[in-house]
């Protein structure tokens, strides 16, 4: 997207939730901690600079390996079951005459 068409989509957004708000909200936005206000399309900038930050700084997701999996979900069903209480069963009642 342009940064020009994604500056103008901020905006609105910055424009419907300082209505809502009741308060100038530029400057409240997470991405805004990267705003350069001198620059053209600042709010657009800052949001792909402070979302390339992010995705640097997300965790990397390990996959468990199958064998490790299984092992894991063995175990869990074996814990499940050893907890649960038994139940006896009921003791039927036998009508008087």
């Amino acid at each position: 997207m342009a940064l020009s068409k994604k500056q103008r989509d901020l905006d609105v957004a910055k424009w419907l939730k300082s209505e809502e708000m009741g308060r100038d909200m530029c400057g409240e936005f997470d991405f805004c901690v990267c705003c350069n206000k001198k620059v053209q399309n600042p709010c657009a900038k800052a949001y792909d600079a402070y979302n390339e930050i992010a995705k640097k700084s997300e965790p990397k997701i390990v996959k468990e390996k199958p064998v490790a999996a299984k092992a894991a979900k063995k175990k869990l069903a074996e814990s499940l079951t050893s907890t649960k209480a038994e139940k006896k069963p009921a003791a039927k009642k036998t009508k008087k005459a």
